[in-house]
């Protein structure tokens, strides 16, 4: 027998077990599923956040400053079918001056997960809260699905420790929505999210000011989480 029959046969031999390797392989890695992130929209059935919300008022035609204090909660009531056939969660908001206050209804929003964004409907404006599968860096189109004029979105942290309103989250990601300061304005606002949650932090700014930094006109405030929980699970 030549030496070249010889590695041929033994090559012949191997030759299986190497390509079922090389398919085992191939089939190991496209069964693991790409991470999405979606666990930090929350939106889980009956679960609830109350924010403390801290809103100030430059009122330029009065002059003078308005600061309020008050708490919101909002309860993710029930899935429905929206009329874009996508299950849509049904978003009871109430409000109180304090935690000595009873609840009054404020108003009903929408929230829908799908497989690339998080969508978010506030006073009948929809927005893209954070887009799939999220990433540090990632931006698209916040107002893609508003009249509005387009708002680039970033995911500028995620994965980050973070303590919120006296509560210390595990994990955090951070969207930017706007940032543009300039000597005679200011226009910020970011939302930061947790697993299982959703928004734990809204920071909202619009000012206008004078070159020396006196503010004209414009509001600032701010939701941080104070409470939440889910009536479902009890």
């Amino acid at each position: 027998m030549s030496a070249f029959k010889s590695f041929s046969d033994k090559f012949l031999l191997i030759l299986p077990i190497w390509f079922i390797a090389i398919l085992s392989s191939c089939e190991t890695k496209e069964a693991e599923p790409a991470y999405l992130g979606t666990e930090y929209f929350g939106l889980l059935p009956g679960a609830w956040v109350v924010y403390d919300v801290d809103s100030i008022v430059y009122d330029d035609f009065l002059g003078e400053v308005f600061h309020y204090q008050y708490q919101v909660k909002e309860v993710n009531s029930e899935i429905y079918i929206n009329n874009q056939g996508n299950e849509s969660m049904r978003l009871e908001r109430f409000w109180r001056a304090d935690e000595n206050d009873s609840w009054k209804v404020k108003n009903i929003w929408s929230a829908s997960l799908l497989s690339q964004r998080a969508i978010k409907t506030e006073e009948n404006i929809t927005y893209i809260k954070i887009a799939f599968p999220a990433g540090s860096g990632l931006k698209w189109n916040g107002n893609a699905f508003n009249n509005k004029p387009g708002q680039q979105y970033e995911i500028t942290d995620i994965h980050t420790p973070e303590e919120i309103g006296n509560v210390m989250f595990d994990s955090t990601l951070t969207v930017l929505q706007k940032d543009l300061i300039t000597i005679i304005g200011e226009d910020l606002k970011y939302e930061v999210y947790a697993p299982g949650i959703g928004m734990v932090e809204r920071k909202y700014v619009m000012l206008t000011k004078e070159v020396d930094g006196t503010i004209v006109r414009g509001v600032d405030y701010s939701y941080t989480i104070a409470d939440y929980g889910n009536d479902e699970l009890y």
